[in-house]
């Protein structure tokens, strides 16, 4: 990795996230980072729910459209204490909730180099759980903590060209557009190569509206002769398990972690992601990374990478989920093998780069970063 600053060795870098490690794409994203980074870095600590780090929370309430996760906000005085113990030159900033706006403020205060991750379109995520008037509010809220950490960071790393160009929108003044880490179990574990035929189907992720999980469920009574997986938690969960209780070919796996996700992947011919909103697609790019399929919709921002564009099978204009695997069922074998070796060669391309420009980003001495 020849792009590697050299200052990067000697980078004190802190995350500071109000997602749980894991527990969703965001938390997702900043787990493979720091275990993807480390290497090339001095430390990298993280700072968030269920870090480790025995922050005080003042406050923790459901996250409002789903109960199963939680917004807390930090003891201010302990978060600033422990960002001072770790002295980074580099604070990134996952998220604009309590501990984001927080570790933003002391980030400043400690003359930390600020960067700010683009990951969520929340105004539109808004718009889907929430009603009118609390759904405006909520939007104008959620808007406003975000503009002011685009705003006022030294750089902004967005996951797509849909949140770059949001991001430039709500007047970040330097966006970069980068890729999605991955962790060991997706890249390193030997892969099990694709059957090239479809006789199992898996979905992962939030059990949520923004995922059009009932089209996943139309897919498995269209499909009898295919089997389904859904894998993930979430306040739809109650609809999964009952589908799943009464369709012989419908399994509900519960919530996976990481190496468990990857196993569940090779046990699966393909990938369904049928999102109407996906910043990015976490799952679709560890779909690829196994040399499986991922059936993707027009909301999946993953889309926007063509050098991934063999491994994805895109759902058309105007069809559905079970039309696109029924089409990704009438593909030759030994050309969907071909693809998904093409697709994962691809990504370890894209892991490469993308460690690359996070590091050109919070190595000490980094200048502003463009496109």
């Amino acid at each position: 990795m020849s792009a590697v600053p050299v200052t990067a060795a000697r980078a004190r870098v802190a995350v500071v996230t109000d997602a749980g490690a894991g527990r969703n794409g965001v938390g997702t994203y900043y787990q493979d980072l720091s275990d993807a980074l480390a290497p090339h870095l001095d430390t990298i600590t993280t700072i968030g729910p269920d870090t480790g780090n025995g922050l005080r929370e003042w406050l923790s309430v459901p996250l409002p459209g789903d109960r199963s996760q939680r917004v807390g906000v930090p003891d201010p005085r302990a978060l600033a204490r422990r960002l001072a113990e770790i002295a980074p030159e580099t604070v990134v900033i996952a998220t604009p909730g309590p501990y984001g706006l927080l570790g933003a403020r002391a980030a400043r205060r400690l003359g930390a180099r600020v960067v700010f991750g683009m990951h969520t379109h929340y105004a539109a995520l808004g718009r889907l759980y929430w009603g009118a008037l609390r759904g405006t509010a909520g939007r104008l809220g959620l808007r406003a903590c975000n503009r002011h950490l685009l705003r006022r960071a030294d750089a902004v790393m967005a996951v797509s060209e849909g949140m770059r160009t949001l991001a430039a929108a709500d007047g970040a003044p330097a966006v970069r557009v980068t890729g999605t880490p991955l962790g060991p179990p997706f890249l390193n574990r030997p892969v099990r190569p694709a059957s090239g035929r479809l006789e199992a189907v898996l979905f992962v992720g939030r059990l949520a509206a923004e995922k059009s999980l009932p089209e996943v469920l139309a897919a498995a009574r269209a499909l009898p002769g295919i089997r389904f997986s859904i894998a993930g938690e979430g306040p739809l969960r109650t609809r999964v398990e009952a589908d799943a209780a009464a369709l012989p070919n419908l399994d509900y796996l519960g919530w996976l972690p990481r190496e468990a996700v990857a196993a569940a992947l090779d046990d699966h011919d393909a990938l369904a992601l049928p999102s109407r909103l996906e910043a990015f697609g976490t799952v679709a790019l560890e779909a690829l990374a196994r040399e499986r399929p991922a059936v993707v919709s027009a909301g999946c921002g993953i889309r926007d990478r063509a050098e991934l564009a063999p491994g994805l099978h895109p759902i058309a204009e105007r069809e559905d989920l079970t039309a696109a695997l029924r089409r990704l069922d009438g593909m030759a074998p030994a050309v969907l093998r071909h693809r998904t070796r093409e697709a994962r060669a691809a990504v370890s391309r894209l892991q490469a780069q993308t460690v690359a420009d996070w590091l050109a980003v919070i190595a000490p001495g980094a200048g502003p970063c463009g496109p």
